[in-house]
């Protein structure tokens, strides 16, 4: 099931960010470049560079996994406007030539797959008012993370899994955020230009008059309005030990209330103080979770002493320094790094990892009597929702 949340239209909170609108003379690519939309998703990478560089692919796949825990816009979209993500995908398929189209998304999230498969049914009957390949299909994804890592959504449709240092593109295939198919349609067919972003906020919403089972999405932010500002709107009073993080509880950092909202955020999350913990304390490093130094400013936060840092089996390290997974979501399993850390000393360990990485986790620390800590706990806590301690299976699902 879905996650209860709330939808609310930023124009009821600020006044419109100012329209801009691209030339209709402009050929649909140039409309996309124009409108300076780029991947929404969190990489930010210029979406008209992707189509280009994706020509000759097979197939574009549209992200809908909502892979985060708490964060709501990408699914409530596809629940409120199919028709505009189902053109975009329908857009970007021409771009790149691809032959057919996949929306890839959790089984979980029943009303936004019933508002697809009802656009989906009035394109094939003719009766729908957007331009929508018929043949776009539906690809069922577990609900585990990283669901929505665009390697292991390619592993998990196609049945190909890429090399770390490679994109999607080996395989045949365009994987797109669900928000920018969306300013897509908006940017070739209603020639408008990207200044607003739609976000999640979740946590401590206290002040909202909405209880902590409930993220509130906000669509169509401006862009460069203060987290300030949108909390004020919002009537969310921070407590003095908040901490805000920008995304989502794995991959998100942290900001101040005085950052900005930019094309790329996707979360606003609230927190309380970390829970104490005396150590010493070992971390793990994951490539699919939270980097090196916030797992260390998080040993800080809870007032531990750091005794180890270990990585993954599966962290890959790329030219650039940063780290990705080998194969996400499968882990090659963790007694290893557990073990040298308890040979360090560490009676707890802080880990960022996956679902099946946290799953090896607690097969081995509590045994060895060690307390488990996961980096995105302050911030499940403050949403209401269960810690990362899973134990549910993991195996990979390929069937649409």
């Amino acid at each position: 099931m879905d996650r209860n949340y709330h939808v609310i239209a930023a124009s009821s909170l600020f006044d419109a960010a100012p329209a801009r609108m691209i030339p209709d003379s402009l050929a649909v690519l140039d409309r996309i470049r124009e409108s300076g939309l780029v991947g929404m998703g969190g990489a930010g990478f210029p979406t008209w560079k992707k189509l280009s560089f994706g020509k000759g692919s097979d197939v574009i796949i549209a992200n809908a996994a909502e892979c985060e825990p708490l964060l709501e816009h990408n699914v409530a979209r596809l629940r409120s406007n199919p028709g505009e993500i189902l053109s975009g995908i329908t857009l970007a398929m021409r771009q790149t030539g691809a032959s057919k189209g996949i929306i890839a998304i959790k089984a979980k999230h029943t009303e936004s797959l019933d508002a697809v498969r009802a656009a989906l049914s009035a394109a094939g009957e003719g009766s729908s008012a957007f331009d929508i390949d018929p043949g776009i299909e539906i690809a069922l994804l577990q609900d585990r993370y990283p669901a929505g890592d665009e390697r292991a959504i390619v592993r998990d449709v196609l049945g190909t899994l890429v090399e770390p240092n490679e994109i999607p593109s080996k395989a045949g295939a365009v994987v797109i955020n669900v928000e920018t198919l969306l300013r897509l349609h908006q940017a070739a067919v209603e020639r408008k230009a990207v200044n607003t972003k739609d976000i999640t906020v979740a946590g401590d919403i206290t002040g909202s008059g909405f209880g902590n089972d409930v993220s509130l999405v906000l669509y169509d932010v401006p862009i460069g309005k203060r987290v300030a500002d949108v909390l004020d709107a919002l009537g969310i009073r921070l407590a003095d030990d908040a901490r805000l993080l920008m995304g989502g509880p794995y991959m998100g950092g942290e900001i101040t209330a005085e950052d900005c909202i930019t094309a790329t955020s996707g979360g606003v999350i609230i927190a309380g103080s970390e829970i104490q913990d005396e150590g010493p304390m070992g971390i793990i490093v994951c490539a699919c979770g939270a980097s090196e130094e916030r797992l260390k400013a998080i040993v800080q936060e809870k007032g531990s002493s750091l005794c180890g840092v270990e990585f993954c089996k599966n962290a890959f390290r790329l030219p650039n320094g940063r780290l990705k997974c080998r194969n996400p979501g499968i882990c090659p399993g963790q007694t290893q790094a557990v073990l040298a850390l308890r040979k360090k000393g560490a009676q707890s360990v802080l880990i960022g990892h996956c679902t099946d990485c946290s799953n090896t986790v607690m097969q081995v620390a509590p045994k060895l009597g060690m307390r488990v800590h996961h980096a995105t706990d302050a911030y499940m806590r403050a949403g209401g929702e269960h810690l990362i301690r899973s134990f549910r299976k993991t195996t990979v699902n390929t069937q649409a």
